[in-house]
């Protein structure tokens, strides 16, 4: 009969797990990227780093959807004895992720139906989004695109990614372009270079956004001869942008710190993409703090996503509401750099859309004022309109029971200070 988890969890289990934890630190320390890489822990072997729970080693057993594999660092940053450890929920599977609920999907956006080419995706006319590699450092349990991660058929060879670059030549309507995977950083500096290269040459695209989360997972990876590679690509012709992906404050180490530095002096700025993730960052509280080291580390706040509708995902996801109260308590903590946009990547490929706190309600056509609530302090404002705007039948209406209550003791801007 299987020991119930509470009787594993003694002194003989911790040392033997403590220990094997000892030595990889110790082989891990000063290691290059490529150490990292080649001896990343894969499924079988996270018994010997966590004392894990039976939901753990069932997940583990059963997960079907994504590889379980990570660096040695990250592993090292999460808690082997504590189930709750928001780095180990990311990298330890659980019983949860092999229930497939009927309105999960693989693909939730669509990106497939609007490939034009094996490799690219096109959701918006003038961006496209190159899958330049199928691998990563860690795979990421809330992963949005295991289908792709864990699927060794479809590898982006030079002549996929040529297909793809004949394509972007043909479409001159196409000026930004993301170049994401899995990670494009896990490829070798003269694929990279080779990328890069093809993008500065085709004179239309302008943009180019570089998605990792190499910094997180695999700092080491961010070396300087990548960074010259990415300064010299960042050109008149081509300018380079990068977006990493940071959702604990747990994760903001000082090596984190170090890369995002030498990624900064290469003269690109940093945002960061953090995905809401229940029992991991899912309160104001954890976000503030994540956003504000994130600041100390010179990374700006980008995006925060509502988790996707993916199979195996109800361990992750949280209510639409949880995004908008999370801002909500952000605002007026910090400064705006620090406060990302709430978005919904719509499922079916219709693109993403900002979702915010009703801060603003409504305007009162007898005063032609309008009604606002203060993030920072609760308070209530008017604003005036314009006498001369055109306007005034495109506002939401006052609730005229809210106006009659709050509008007496509502602080007045007249348009003089508000032109101050």
């Amino acid at each position: 009969m299987k020991k119930p988890y509470s009787m594993l969890d003694n002194k003989e289990e911790k040392s033997r797990i403590q220990t094997n934890r000892d030595k990889l630190a110790s082989i891990s320390e000063n290691s290059n990227y490529q150490f990292q890489l080649k001896n990343r822990i894969g499924s079988s072997d996270l018994k010997n780093y966590f004392l894990l729970t039976e939901s753990e080693e069932k997940g583990i057993k059963e997960t079907i959807r994504l590889n379980v594999s990570s660096t040695p660092y990250y592993i090292l940053l999460s808690d082997p004895f504590d189930p709750n450890c928001p780095i180990r929920r990311m990298i330890v599977p659980t019983e949860t992720e092999i229930f497939i609920s009927q309105e999960e999907s693989a693909d939730p956006l669509n990106e497939e139906d609007l490939s034009p080419v094996p490799g690219l995706t096109c959701m918006y006319p003038d961006r496209a989004l190159l899958f330049a590699n199928h691998e990563c450092s860690v795979y990421c349990r809330h992963c949005m695109r295991g289908r792709k991660v864990s699927d060794n058929k479809e590898r982006m060879d030079h002549e996929a990614l040529s297909k793809c670059f004949d394509y972007l030549r043909s479409h001159p309507e196409i000026t930004d372009v993301v170049v994401s995977g899995g990670d494009p950083l896990n490829l070798s500096d003269s694929k990279i270079d080779w990328i890069l290269g093809e993008l500065e040459s085709i004179e239309s695209v302008q943009i180019c956004r570089l998605g990792t989360r190499n910094p997180v997972t695999n700092p080491m990876r961010i070396t300087k001869e990548l960074c010259e590679i990415i300064e010299k690509r960042n050109s008149d012709q081509l300018s380079i942008f990068c977006n990493t992906q940071f959702n604990h404050p747990k994760e903001c180490t000082k090596d984190a710190e170090d890369a995002i530095l030498r990624i900064l002096k290469a003269g690109v700025s940093v945002g960061n993409q953090t995905v809401i993730l229940k029992g991991i960052n899912d309160s104001g509280e954890v976000m503030l703090e994540l956003h504000k080291k994130l600041l100390k580390m010179r990374v700006r706040a980008y995006y925060m996503y509502d988790p996707e509708i993916l199979p195996g995902s109800r361990g992750f996801r949280t209510p639409l509401h949880k995004g908008i109260e999370i801002i909500e308590y952000m605002r007026g903590k910090i400064s705006g750099m620090g406060i990302p946009h709430f978005v919904n990547d719509l499922p079916g490929g219709g693109g993403k859309i900002t979702l915010s706190p009703n801060w603003y309600l409504g305007y009162h056509k007898e005063s032609k004022r309008h009604l606002f609530r203060s993030a920072a302090h609760g308070t209530y404002h008017l604003s005036p309109e314009p006498l001369d705007s055109e306007y005034e039948n495109s506002y939401q209406e006052v609730d005229i029971r809210l106006w009659n209550e709050v509008s007496p003791t509502a602080r007045h801007v007249n348009s003089k200070s508000k032109n101050k």
